[in-house]
């Protein structure tokens, strides 16, 4: 059979478009080394103690973060310290939720959301299927397992119509992801949970400062999630916040953060200890001043990124094979990176050819996702705890789960012809976006 040559970029000759490279996500903007040399100075770099002093643990753990804040730097050592409940309360007061939990991590924090919804073995959560691995990895951790839901090709968020036809008896949560920074339906979501009696989580990793028709992601369901990692829109190198409007599931994730089994007592019935199993998941003093130095200035880079990524959208129109994320009337969007859908014509390179023509230019794009999260053998396979299909066959479900390529063949379509741009943060600047327009161009011959 004869082999198919594929067509050449444009690029195969002259000088790249750019030389230097992109800055990071990484960057202090603000009070960053003022408040970190504080707390160093301090000589109390983690105050956390598993331990509430005496007092009732119930009452401490349903403090507000504003409330817990105002306490002296020593008073609520199960809570932490000075700078973590201040920046809790300066998050809180930001996502417009009464409780911030913070924790050394969004993975940590998405094992504290649903340990807080009291998941159990074979309990099922509605995820989308294409998403950071760890939103469905932390399922797992209750011995629970992911039904994976297509994404609409227009948004890349949760389906609520697929979301709907795939629940079951066992469904017991809805985890939904605000990719790249746009937002999900969240009114046709929050109703299916209303009418079908699922908490909603709401993943928003990609989406600090993201908000949907006045409202901020992360506040609209039950739980919000939130991750601090270096290439978040502020980060303390890693981290994670959940956030709540319930006090009842922040005091059960303030308990799985910090070793909460311990302050339990004899009195608290089988319900109240479901999934108390508590862990360190807790956010250092360290930093926590660096992300309340870099939460001072979220709005600032918030608008930076707007600005870019809606600047690149626009240049990059006069290619109608780029298609981008869709972003619905009321949506806030708060960018983390651009993702076109590219659908090339007669004679144009594919879509990994064009990623690698764009890297010789010096533009740093990601085709897609390596795969989709039930694609990953760990599902494909079913093979997590052990070597007999836990959690995914009996006892724990009754199986007939359906993962690996094809369960979601729509999505995997899209994540096909998936590009990101992840460098519209600042301090990147709109000249900055100029060289990927003018190397998308030359690439594809305008």
């Amino acid at each position: 059979m004869a082999l198919v040559e594929q067509p050449r970029p444009a690029t195969d000759a002259g000088a790249p478009v750019r030389t230097h490279p992109f800055a990071p996500p990484c960057h202090a903007s603000g009070r960053e080394r003022e408040l970190l040399l504080d707390c160093l100075a301090s000589d109390r770099w983690s105050s956390f103690r598993a331990g509430t002093a005496g007092m009732d643990v119930r009452q401490v753990g349903t403090l507000t973060s504003a409330e817990a804040a105002e306490q002296g730097p020593l008073a609520l050592p199960f809570l932490g310290g000075q700078y973590v409940r201040a920046f809790e309360a300066r998050f809180a007061e930001h996502a417009g939720v009464p409780f911030a939990v913070s924790a050394n991590s969004g993975t940590s924090g998405l094992i504290m959301a649903l340990g807080a919804l009291r998941l159990g073995p074979g309990d099922e959560v509605l995820v989308p299927c294409m998403s950071f691995h760890a939103t469905a990895t932390a399922v797992l951790f209750f011995n629970s397992v992911p039904v994976f839901v297509e994404v609409d090709p227009a948004t890349l968020c949760l389906d609520p119509a697929d979301a709907e036809a795939k629940i079951t008896g066992r469904t017991r949560a809805i985890l939904v992801v605000h990719l790249g920074g746009n937002t999900a339906d969240m009114d046709a979501i929050l109703d299916l949970g209303r009418r079908r009696s699922l908490p909603v989580i709401e993943d928003c990793a990609q989406a600090l400062g993201s908000g949907y028709k006045g409202r901020r992601a992360g506040s609209m369901g039950d739980l919000g999630v939130f991750s601090l990692n270096e290439m978040k829109t502020i980060t303390a190198g890693e981290g994670g916040v959940v956030a709540t409007h319930d006090p009842d599931l922040a005091l059960r994730a303030r308990l799985i953060r910090n070793h909460g089994e311990a302050l339990t007592e004899d009195d608290w019935s089988d319900e109240d200890l479901v999934d108390l199993v508590g862990m360190n998941f807790r956010l250092t003093e360290l930093q926590a001043a660096v992300a309340l130095a870099q939460l001072e200035t979220l709005d600032e880079r918030n608008r930076q990124r707007r600005e870019n990524a809606l600047y690149l959208i626009e240049r990059l129109r006069r290619h109608p094979e780029l298609i981008p994320p869709r972003i619905d009337e009321g949506t806030e969007y708060a960018c983390y990176a651009v993702k076109w859908r590219y659908l090339p014509g007669p004679g144009m390179p594919d879509r990994d050819a064009l990623a690698q023509a764009l890297g010789r230019e010096g533009i740093p794009v990601v085709p897609g996702y390596r795969r989709l999260m039930h694609q990953n053998p760990l599902f494909s396979r079913r093979i997590a705890y052990g070597r007999d299909g836990c959690p995914y066959t009996p006892p724990y479900h009754p199986g007939g789960l359906r993962y690996g390529t094809g369960a979601c063949p729509r999505s995997e379509e899209i994540n096909g012809q998936l590009l990101w741009f992840l460098h519209v943060n600042p301090p990147n600047t709109r000249e900055d976006m100029d060289d990927v327009v003018r190397a998308f161009d030359k690439v594809l011959g305008r």
